[in-house]
């Protein structure tokens, strides 16, 4: 049967994220039983060029029970790589403030059950905290008043997780950044 995704990036900013969404242009996803285990004849697609909203079409089995994962960046980012079970390792090396093509998205569904050729709506949401580190200007007017002249800040992350499984959700690999 036909199983046709109808995929959106998440439609409102929950946070005061500074991107937009809009850079996230290559696209990976991969099928699994309804236990999480990869279905290792259906291979992994990925997508590049890819305008969002979008929608790929699968053909799978009637009767059987299936999720599927995906993942969604910016085809220009070279901090994510993602095997074929869909766990997603995260390099933070050369990491800057407000780089838009770290940007990234997922979801994987809920299992569900083929009965006939359907269609689903999935969101993929953003995996990552955001930290927004800056000061109003009035503070900052004082402060350069004053003879305070500021030219570079940091923040240091504690236990930052290196690796997502996008099935389970579950983070492992921690690390300082």
């Amino acid at each position: 049967a036909q199983v046709t995704f109808s995929l959106g990036l998440e439609g409102h900013i929950a946070t005061r994220a500074i991107s937009d969404g809009k850079s996230a242009d290559k696209l990976v996803y991969a099928v699994f039983d309804e236990n999480g285990n990869r279905i290792t004849s259906i291979e992994q697609v990925t997508r590049e060029n890819v305008e969002f909203p979008t929608t790929e079409t699968l053909t799978l089995a009637k009767g059987q029970t299936y999720k599927v994962a995906f993942w969604a960046q910016d085809a220009d980012c070279s901090a994510y790589d993602v095997d074929d079970n869909m766990d997603v390792t995260v390099s933070y090396e050369n990491a800057t403030n407000n780089d838009e093509t770290r940007d990234a998205f997922f979801k994987t569904t809920e299992a569900f059950t083929v009965t006939g050729s359907t269609s689903m709506d999935v969101v993929l949401k953003r995996p990552f905290a955001q930290i927004n580190v800056g000061v109003e200007q009035t503070d900052w007017t004082a402060a350069v008043a004053s003879g305070v002249t500021i030219q570079n800040s940091s923040v240091i992350i504690q236990n930052a997780a290196t690796k997502i499984n996008l099935v389970t959700g579950a983070v492992s690999d921690p690390t300082e950044v």
